[in-house]
């Protein structure tokens, strides 16, 4: 995958710049929604929520960068969508040497819920990331689960073609306008000194992408709306 491919040359990079980082996998998440207004109004508010915790002085004293994608997930029995944010964060080497700095569990998920303004407890998350494990080093299968796309036609086609059709519109609804990858601090800096390109734009880059993901992106998110025939197009 592009993303995949341009965050492990931006983490090799931050890597060689602070070879004693450290790095962490965090899994936020809200309830599910069940169409695509509530989908798109939730996906802004994560984003603004996120944007608030890695403010919070715990979490932005040790940061030295993060990388950020959105997932969608379609729930077969009750048509329900949960969307959920991978985090890639990069943390200085201090971050576990005492409780000052250390951030366990449940304070992550109080600094979700806080964030967020949520009247329940969320599902949330985090995992240190090894060096290697292996073959593949745990941080490149870090890499590839934060940056996959952000929703698959895998995870929602059925033989329902007026269901497979509403879900489409739900996502096309919901994923609009919205930045599904950015990132932020060292990472981002290193981003931009790479010339790669820019994938948190407001409006997500969903149609620039190589031969091979070209299809599936397509089949999700691109494909959806045929304007000659007025109507959704499922191939």
């Amino acid at each position: 995958m592009k993303h995949s491919g341009q965050t492990k040359k931006i983490v090799a990079e931050v890597i060689r710049r602070k070879p004693k980082a450290r790095w962490l996998f965090l899994t936020l998440t809200v309830k599910n929604v069940y169409d695509g207004e509530e989908l798109n109004q939730n996906l802004s508010e994560m984003a603004r929520g996120f944007r608030k915790m890695v403010q919070y002085k715990k979490v932005a004293k040790n940061m030295i960068g993060f990388m950020r994608a959105s997932e969608v997930t379609v729930n077969p029995k009750d048509h329900s969508y949960n969307q959920h944010l991978h985090v890639l964060l990069c943390v200085e080497s201090t971050y576990f040497k005492n409780q000052d700095n250390y951030i366990k569990q449940n304070e992550w998920t109080q600094f979700w819920q806080k964030a967020m303004k949520l009247d329940y407890t969320p599902v949330v998350n985090v995992q240190a990331i090894k060096p290697k494990n292996g073959e593949k080093s745990d941080i490149a299968s870090a890499v590839d689960e934060t940056a996959k796309y952000p929703v698959k036609s895998t995870d929602y086609m059925t033989d329902d073609r007026d269901r497979n059709l509403q879900v489409v519109k739900d996502l096309e609804e919901g994923l609009r306008q919205k930045r599904l990858i950015s990132y932020g601090g060292l990472l981002k800096e290193v981003h931009k000194e790479l010339h790669m390109d820019e994938v948190d734009d407001e409006e997500a880059d969903l149609i620039h992408t190589d031969e091979d993901e070209a299809e599936e992106v397509a089949y999700s998110i691109v494909a959806i709306w045929n304007w000659q025939k007025k109507k959704y197009l499922i191939h």
